[in-house]
């Protein structure tokens, strides 16, 4: 006991985050508890646009836990650990594009190959920009700050491949695109029927405003499909097949972020069930309402992989790919009580 009359020992930043006599980690720190409106905090009255517009779609969203700061993003990534990853990344993608331009590699590129990725690869970044949007509003509208936090990282790498996609367009064609070229790429994504499912999914997307929603859709049944098909597909084997490796590496390293983007949606999907059981009745509820949308834009893009000067199947394509995206998905979204026992 302090002697009497002695002042008692000062608190720090951190004591609230305290659990006994540990420390908390730098990434408790700087991640926890950083909403000051939340929940219905705001200065401004409720009438005001803005804050009815979080109370309806953040305090009203029929998405809800208990203890919001259970959830933990596994990387447990910072701002200063964030740049030093993703400037190492760079390095690396930033090299095989000197390479390109150091030797003749887009003149030893297949001319049916260039056509393809000039229809189909050169227009993704509009999509792409899409997704860089709906992780900026999940960002905006998150109830905590751990989901703000990982949500914000994963809107700078979309606009990391927005800049990727953008900068090899340009340099494939040796010259700042003319405004032809430019809208005739727009115009694909506007108006070919291979890219029209995928367009609709994002623009419906776009317009989910509750945060949960949007969340799901995004995160848990849009992103899953869309990276895996044009990071690791056409971008990726694809683009191999076609005699094109630095695509694949540049697109190794855009799929590393896509990882880690299901990464923390899979924990974050967990928390939310295991915190408050009800959850996860209405998160298979938003995932059962958007995987027929999500399912035929992953068909009708996956069509143009038969295109391609040494084509790849685009049926076996979807279907490993939907596979896939259901057996990382689906045992995250039971009950506790219906998780299988670990052996």
């Amino acid at each position: 006991m302090s002697p009497a009359g002695a002042r008692p020992p000062g608190r720090k930043t951190y004591t609230r985050l305290a659990t006994g006599r540990r420390v908390p980690q730098e990434y408790e720190v700087v991640s926890s508890d950083l909403h000051y409106n939340h929940p219905q905090r705001f200065e401004l009255p409720a009438t005001n646009p803005v804050v009815a517009w979080y109370y309806r779609y953040r305090e009203g969203s029929p998405l809800q836990a208990r203890d919001w700061t259970g959830f933990a993003d596994p990387r447990r990534t910072i701002y200063r650990g964030y740049t030093q990853l993703q400037d190492g990344r760079e390095d690396v993608v930033d090299g095989l594009l000197r390479e390109v331009d150091e030797t003749d590699y887009d003149r030893q590129l297949d001319a049916e190959w260039v056509r393809f990725l000039d229809s189909w690869y050169f227009p993704l970044r509009f999509p792409a920009h899409g997704l860089q949007m709906l992780a900026s509003y999940i960002a905006q509208t998150a109830p905590d700050s751990r989901i703000t936090n990982c949500a914000a990282f994963q809107a700078a790498d979309e606009m990391r491949r927005v800049q990727r996609i953008a900068y090899r367009t340009v340099q494939l064609h040796d010259a700042p695109l003319d405004e032809e070229t430019a809208r005739q790429q727009r115009t694909a994504w506007e108006e070919a029927p291979a890219f029209q499912p995928l367009r609709e999914l994002l623009e419906r997307a776009l317009v989910s405003y509750d945060w949960g929603e949007a969340f799901t859709v995004t995160n848990a049944v849009l992103k899953p499909c869309f990276d895996r098909l044009v990071n690791q597909q056409l971008a990726g084997a694809l683009a191999t097949a076609n005699g094109d490796p630095i695509l694949t590496s540049i697109h190794f390293s855009l799929d590393e972020d896509a990882r880690w983007h299901r990464g923390w949606t899979a924990a974050l999907l967990r928390h939310l069930i295991d915190d408050t059981p009800e959850n996860a009745e209405l998160l298979v509820g938003w995932v059962d309402k958007w995987r027929p949308l999500a399912s035929h834009a992953l068909e009708a893009f996956a069509g143009v992989l038969a295109e391609a000067p040494e084509p790849f199947d685009p049926t076996a394509v979807a279907t490993r790919i939907t596979d896939e995206v259901s057996r990382e998905l689906d045992p995250v979204l039971v009950e506790p009580s219906e998780t299988p026992d670990s052996c």
